[in-house]
């Protein structure tokens, strides 16, 4: 009987290192950044808390805190997905310089409805330069998205 208190002792005090970096968090910050909202609306914390709420009453906001709390802010494994999977429509969008996949990269990244005229132009401007080198066709799709991705959070803050 000593012997499985001595492991249940053991077990919480290992279980509650473990969870310590995770409680650090706000709960209400878990509802914001977290989870299935903050995929939907990493912009808009209401949005963001509504959706966890409705959607399966903070489940995967939480355990994503738990399990991966290092991707609960800033979203830059959301963009590098996006980009991936949208990078032919993100590169035509880039071309005419508007469009749905374009607002949503633009978004994606946290830029407000005024400072995205100066965000797309220089992205625009630079990714022109890629495009127009000689390896770009041999490119695969990784690595245009790579290229776009480093792109991106170049122009990030710079706005």
């Amino acid at each position: 009987m000593s012997k499985v208190l001595v492991v249940g002792i053991i077990s919480l005090f290992v279980f509650g290192a473990f969870l310590q970096p995770c409680m650090a968090r706000d709960f209400a910050d878990i509802y914001t950044d977290c989870g299935l909202g903050a995929m939907i609306a990493p912009n808009n914390s209401a949005v963001a808390a509504i959706t966890n709420v409705v959607w399966d009453c903070g489940t995967t906001a939480i355990s994503s805190n738990i399990s991966c709390p290092d991707s609960c802010k800033g979203g830059q494994d959301r963009v590098a997905a996006f980009i991936y999977q949208s990078y032919d429509s993100i590169e035509q969008d880039l071309a005419s310089g508007y469009g749905e996949y374009l607002d949503t990269l633009v978004d994606l990244v946290g830029y407000e409805a005024e400072q995205k005229p100066t965000f797309v132009a220089s992205l625009r401007r630079d990714f022109a330069d890629i495009v127009e080198a000689s390896m770009y066709s041999d490119s695969t799709r990784y690595q245009k998205a790579e290229a776009l991705y480093n792109l991106v959070y170049k122009h990030v803050g710079n706005v």
